[in-house]
């Protein structure tokens, strides 16, 4: 029974301790292409598609956008081949751009680009987010803090029950063993128990901070089709229903001229958001508002280089909102999308 109770009771925690939320994906490099005295660096395998030069530059234009936002000047950026893996690190702010495979249908090279502007987006809003927002700053550390916590309890409980297991000669000893793997096994369930809530806060976050990543292509290119562009391959073009979620969900920001797509989220976001957690079909009509605001004036350089800082100044604002509140109230952290849409919306409407 204590053999397989700690099975159990490792099983429960283990969800929790498979990988770190700040993991980085490592591998050898040869050959790479480099650029911005190395902060820009491409794999040899990646070198078909776009020069370092010509990530470097899109960096610095994207940058020349931001003030008075700060510059994450050290976000260092590697580009290679694996496309899904694509992300932005927070730990290390380090991001990494995987080309777009030409078996999703062949673009032209720069769609690497979209790529690029959207994870360095992410370093953007965090930098600022640790700079700016105190909430921010203490649950991010308060998170790290316990996750490093409950990994260690759950390797001390693997540790115990291992050397219980291999334990023969002494029943006295074994027990011990057992139920000090036992002890920690529960303690590492209570841990998890508490990071139930800041996963709720890191959800809200985490649904933040892909609008204002999307925000950053859009401004970067001009372009409310970027991020769908980019996204949508043509085996999934041809099965996608127009206005249904899986249409929806490429964040074509154009998306919102149509009122089925915004029946369609009001429908559908207690299932996308509301319990799987989808943080990016969290803040669709916020996007699509952010289109209708924006797509007669962003042909001035002078608003297209505000944009960036206002928008990032109303979704702090929002973000702090949230992390003010109590987790209970926050259910699975998109207790009120609606609400927090239309609130969004409503600062756009009001600011931009």
């Amino acid at each position: 029974m204590r053999a397989s109770g700690l099975a159990i009771v490792l099983s429960l925690v283990g969800v929790f301790c498979s990988s770190s939320a700040f993991a980085q994906r490592c591998e050898s490099l040869f050959s790479s292409e480099y650029a911005l005295k190395g902060r820009v660096e491409v794999e040899a395998s990646a070198l078909k598609g776009p020069k370092a030069e010509e990530y470097a530059k899109t960096l610095l234009e994207i940058e020349s956008l931001l003030a008075p936002l700060e510059i994450p000047s050290e976000t260092s950026v590697r580009i290679g081949t694996a496309f899904r893996a694509s992300s932005f690190n927070a730990g290390d702010f380090r991001v990494y751009v995987g080309l777009r495979p030409d078996s999703m249908g062949k673009m032209h090279p720069k769609v690497n680009q979209v790529t690029l502007a959207h994870e360095y987006g992410h370093a953007i809003f965090e930098k600022n987010l640790l700079k700016d927002l105190e909430s921010y700053k203490n649950i991010k550390q308060d998170a790290l803090t316990l996750e490093k916590l409950l990994e260690d309890t759950v390797a001390e409980a693997k540790s115990m029950a291992y050397r219980a297991d291999v334990t023969f000669n002494n029943k006295e000893k074994k027990k011990e063993l057992e139920n000090r793997a036992m002890d920690k096994a529960l303690e590492a369930v209570a841990l998890s128990e508490k990071m139930k809530a800041f996963r709720k806060y890191w959800a809200i976050r985490s649904a933040h901070h892909e609008l204002f990543a999307d925000t950053i292509a859009m401004v970067s290119t001009r372009d409310p089709k970027a991020i769908s562009d980019l996204l949508t391959s043509r085996e999934k073009s041809e099965k996608a229903k127009e206005h249904s979620s899986a249409d929806i969900i490429r964040r074509d920001f154009t998306d919102g001229r149509h009122h089925l797509n915004e029946q369609r989220w009001i429908k559908e976001h207690p299932l996308f958001s509301g319990f799987l957690g989808d943080v990016y079909y969290a803040f669709l009509p916020a996007r699509w508002e952010l289109w209708k605001i924006t797509k007669n004036k962003i042909k001035s350089d002078n608003y297209r280089k505000a944009l960036p800082y206002k928008v990032f100044s109303i979704l702090e604002r929002n973000l702090s909102e949230s992390f003010a509140k109590n987790p209970d109230e926050l259910g699975n952290g998109f207790k009120d999308l609606k609400k927090m849409n239309e609130q969004i919306i409503e600062d756009f409407r009001r600011e931009l």
